[in-house]
């Protein structure tokens, strides 16, 4: 057993290394958790889970559903574990595998699952994205298990998994399958199965109908590529097995560990670069405290390049945007571009960076790209449109804001539902805001804003979901929707599109970003954002107590009203650009 006795989870060989560095240093303490975490992307991730859950255990005679110990001491939990794995027990739900000490490993699967031939197990997680994506019949075949039949594998050409996006959901069955090998219970074949969101339409299933199912993968297969920062040329190199990717990345966590809890100093092992897992990171505070203020990785948001492309940059001495700046691209990039060809596009993703790095050290945050009048025709009746969403993907709240230039009249409106919404609620608030809206510019001179094409492909989305799912579409309701998809085609304009074709953002284009800076409207939020929106939907709707429902209640429809609001004085600034 070795000196340092300790453990990594099946997150850590998939998640910023800087997790491991500052996790194991044992002169930082770790940073609490925010009091308000982000939302979930998925409405009820523990009860998806429970389901599939279910489903697999009533379709397995002799399962053993071991959740019932989550609660009991560790050791107990694996002595459990090991027992129904050596009985031979076809399936293990709630498994917390016994640790590996000596490799420096734990893991508690969602599922193990005895192979068909007997020799031992399969891991299993349940993930809240998709898995499969659609290719080639002649390219491509997949490998997958009903739910109801989990033992007995199927294969249907032209789908597979995304081996490109889902790399580190298969790093982790990959750390689950070396844990079960450790512990001798391993099947002979280096599988581990993922169940996702997708549905696949069975005609041997019940009454045919679309279910979720698992997606197996053959974790010993060579079709995953290096990590990019261990080879010179990383599109040249030969692919390699998720398990040898995950012993890669796994025996570096290792050797962070370690030095980090021989204090050597989170510092002088890594230094952070900013990247999507940040932020959702207990550490991001800590590792944006190690950065200079001017950091190419903490200063360029939009369109950021990736930590090896940073990484990179940093070896040829380019790390701040006043580097990047006055870097000469065609000087570097003989030694820059072999070294992040993972990505498509490398010269062009590193002159779109240098282009913003000017213009961040310029102090510029939108460029005008033309001149000359921005084409935006006046109105008699202008109505800016907003729509909230939750985290399920329910359309909750429909804004409008009113500007009758024959009256002079200017007011919010807005149609909203705080409750669960299912598809037929959803259709018919939707249906309710068009109606109001169809009756407001009947016979008059209108047109209708917002920012992206969100508004639009929402409605549509909305208005065609009547067609064979149980809605008539001659229904009030239905004549609703169908005249506001309709009348979105003629007198809807994208504000955003506007905005794209006349100007480059040093840090992007969004509806913030523009109107904050080139506007003096402000909004009355200190934090308004669009996922911040589905935290607040979810105390509006499910807080215990109800001066917090209906404090959550206000803030969103102000939020949503200052959304509006700001498409109003976005207009009002373009108008006055020659």
């Amino acid at each position: 057993m070795p000196e340092r006795l300790f453990v990594l989870d099946a997150y850590a060989a998939r998640s910023c290394p800087l997790k491991t560095v500052n996790a194991f240093n044992p002169t930082l303490g770790t940073p609490p958790r925010p009091e308000s975490a982000p939302p979930p992307f998925f409405h009820d991730a523990d009860g998806i889970e429970a389901e599939i859950c279910s489903r697999l255990l009533a379709s397995t005679p002799d399962a053993v559903d071991l959740r019932v110990l989550s609660d009991d001491p560790v050791a107990e939990q694996e002595a459990a574990t090991l027992a129904a794995l050596r009985a031979r027990r076809p399936l293990v739900i709630g498994a917390l595998l016994p640790r590996d000490w000596a490799s420096h490993r734990s893991g508690r699967p969602s599922a193990l699952l005895l192979a068909p031939d007997g020799s031992g197990y399969w891991p299993v997680q349940i993930k809240f994205h998709k898995v499969m994506e659609t290719r080639p019949v002649e390219d491509a075949t997949l490998r997958y298990s009903r739910l109801g039949d989990p033992r007995t594998v199927h294969e249907r050409p032209g789908r597979s998994f995304r081996w490109g996006q889902r790399v580190k959901a298969a790093l982790q069955l990959a750390h689950y399958w070396r844990l079960l090998e450790a512990s001798g219970q391993a099947a002979a074949q280096p599988w581990g199965g993922l169940v996702g969101l997708e549905q696949l339409p069975e005609a041997d299933g019940p009454h045919g109908q679309p279910e979720p199912v698992i997606t197996w993968l053959d974790l010993g297969l060579p079709v995953v590529a290096p990590n990019p920062a261990t080879v010179p040329e990383p599109e040249a190199a030969p692919r390699i097995s998720t398990l040898e990717r995950y012993d890669e990345e796994h025996a570096f966590r290792v050797r962070l560990a370690t030095s980090s809890l021989a204090a050597t100093g989170p510092k002088a092992l890594l230094t952070p670069i900013v990247n999507r897992e940040c932020a959702y990171c207990v550490w991001q505070p800590y590792c944006v405290s190690q950065l200079d203020a001017d950091d190419l990785s903490l200063r360029i948001s939009k369109a950021p390049l990736d930590v090896y492309e940073v990484a990179v940059l940093r070896e040829l001495g380019v790390t701040s945007v006043g580097d990047l700046a006055k870097a000469d691209i065609d000087a570097i990039k003989d030694a820059y571009l072999p070294r992040v060809s993972h990505r498509l596009g490398g010269e062009q993703r590193l002159r779109l960076a240098q282009h913003r790095a000017r213009l961040i050290v310029e102090g510029v945050e939108l460029e005008r790209q033309t001149s000359g009048p921005i084409g935006l025709p006046r109105h008699a009746l202008e109505i800016d449109l907003d729509i909230e969403t939750s985290a399920d993907d329910r359309v909750y709240l429909w804004g409008f804001f009113v500007d009758d230039h024959d009256t002079g009249r200017r007011y919010y409106q807005h149609f909203s539902a705080f409750t669960d919404l299912d598809r037929a609620a959803e259709r018919a608030l939707a249906a309710e805001a068009m109606t109001w809206l169809r009756n407001l510019v009947a016979g008059r001179d209108a047109a209708v804003y917002h920012y992206s094409d969100y508004e639009v492909v929402r409605l549509t989305r909305l208005a065609n979901a009547g067609r064979g799912h149980g809605s008539d579409p001659r229904t009030a309701s239905g004549k609703a929707l169908a005249w506001g998809r309709d009348f979105a085609a003629e007198a809807f304009v994208d504000l955003f599109t506007v905005v794209k074709r006349n100007f480059f953002g040093a840090n992007g284009l969004g509806l913030k970003v523009v109107v904050t800076a080139m506007t003096s409207f402000a909004w009355r939020d200190e934090d308004p954002s669009g996922l911040n929106s589905q935290s607040w939907f979810h105390e509006a709707v499910h807080a215990g107590d109800d001066g917090v429902r209906e404090a959550a209640r206000r803030r969103l429809l102000d939020y949503n009203e200052d959304d509006v609001r700001a498409t109003w004085h976005l207009r009002a600034w373009l108008r006055t650009l020659t």
